[in-house]
């Protein structure tokens, strides 16, 4: 009965003790004018933008698994590229760019027009 009664309390001890998990970002996301982005030339290529107007030119890889997305559809690069090379007013429109930072790689980038 005391066993039990120890064991018991050492289960409860255990249960109530805060989990210290270490909590790290892993991907940020930027909402850019589509004037302060620069699109790769390959798939293998670099994204460049500027995460505000007075902000510096940030250079981020991107590869063979980023997508790109207008309206919620996915295109291959070439036609991501035509599509944003017909828009006018390209401070008008946001382009949303994610980040991976551990992989420092562009998972997608993504457009409503």
């Amino acid at each position: 009965m005391k066993i039990s009664k120890l064991w018991l309390i050492g289960m409860a001890l255990c249960i109530s003790l805060p989990a210290s998990a270490e909590m790290r970002t892993i991907a940020a996301a930027y909402e850019v004018a589509l004037s302060d982005l620069h699109m790769p030339a390959s798939e293998n290529g670099i994204l460049s933008f500027k995460k505000c107007s007075t902000c510096e030119v940030q250079v981020v890889k991107v590869s063979g698994q980023t997508e790109y997305l207008i309206n919620h559809e996915t295109l291959e690069l070439a036609d991501f590229r035509r599509s944003l090379a017909a828009v006018r007013d390209r401070s008008g429109v946001d382009v949303t760019v994610k980040h991976h930072l551990e992989s420092d790689t562009i998972v997608w980038v993504s457009v409503t027009l």
